[in-house]
């Protein structure tokens, strides 16, 4: 879900008016909205991803084979530690509303 304000409702209304995303009414929050790609959303961010691995890919060639490993492992190191972050900020604002609905 994703609560919008400001720019991003900007950004929302754009994108909504490309076709490229819908809002609809979250089945839990009467006062939220949920943005979803559209078919065509979902295809033009595919098309983006792959076109961006294509382009890491060109730059990581200039990487010798020790120095791709080590850019994995401290990557793979931030990747881990991001979920871990995120993992305690659900669980903090889960807490946080079910402590709001008692």
């Amino acid at each position: 879900m994703l609560l919008a304000s400001g720019s991003m409702t900007a950004a929302v209304d754009r994108l909504e008016k490309l076709g490229l995303v819908v809002r609809k009414a979250s089945p839990s929050d009467r006062r939220a909205r949920v943005v979803e790609l559209t078919v065509e959303g979902k295809r033009l961010a595919a098309s983006c991803f792959e076109q961006h691995a294509k382009d890491l890919e060109a730059l990581m060639s200039a990487l010798s084979e020790k120095e791709m490993e080590q850019l994995y492992g401290s990557l793979k190191k931030l990747g881990l530690l991001a979920a871990e972050k995120l993992d305690e900020e659900q669980t903090r604002v889960r807490s946080s509303q079910e402590r709001a609905t008692k």
